[in-house]
């Protein structure tokens, strides 16, 4: 794994990623760092490409350092369709749609839902709550029941 700790975007704070660590003290969400050149020195495109298709391919670049804490629902590589007549109606010749749908849970949504819930199962977390408008409550809930973590998702009334 390649990650070489937190960062805030607001206010610049830098965090280490050992624990549990979800806001920065300003209210801003976390992003995560990577060493990219010892990444470009360790990882081929070969190493990546005779993996299997799945999201998981990608690991060393992904937040959870044992595979051992992996949870997946068969989240993989989804095709790309072109579409011939929209491309030609919108003046793009060369037009194409992902096809999300056939990933578990129905959404894109799921791959941030696979890793989120893999770190978050690596920090021993045993519940976790969301707000949501949708697709990433469905996402989540169905990880974190795959793991064993109690979820609680929160949509507003309106």
């Amino acid at each position: 794994m390649f990650v070489s700790g937190l960062e805030c975007p607001k206010c610049g704070k830098k965090l280490s990623d050992g624990g549990i660590a979800q806001l920065c003290e300003c209210g801003s969400p976390l992003l995560v760092r990577y060493d990219l050149e010892k990444a470009a020195r360790s990882i081929s495109k070969e190493m990546i490409t005779s993996r299997k298709p799945d999201l998981w391919r990608y690991r060393e670049f992904l937040p959870v350092r044992d595979s051992k804490n992996i949870v997946s629902l068969g989240e993989g590589m989804t095709p790309m369709l072109r579409l011939v007549n929209a491309g030609a109606d919108s003046g793009i010749p060369h037009l194409y749609m992902k096809d999300e749908g056939i990933i578990p849970t129905g959404t894109f949504k799921a791959r941030g839902a696979a890793v989120g819930v893999s770190r978050a199962k690596e920090l021993g977390v045993k519940a976790l709550a969301m707000p949501t408008n949708g697709n990433a409550g469905g996402a989540w809930a169905a990880y974190c029941a795959a793991a064993g973590i109690r979820a609680v998702i929160a949509m507003p009334k309106d």
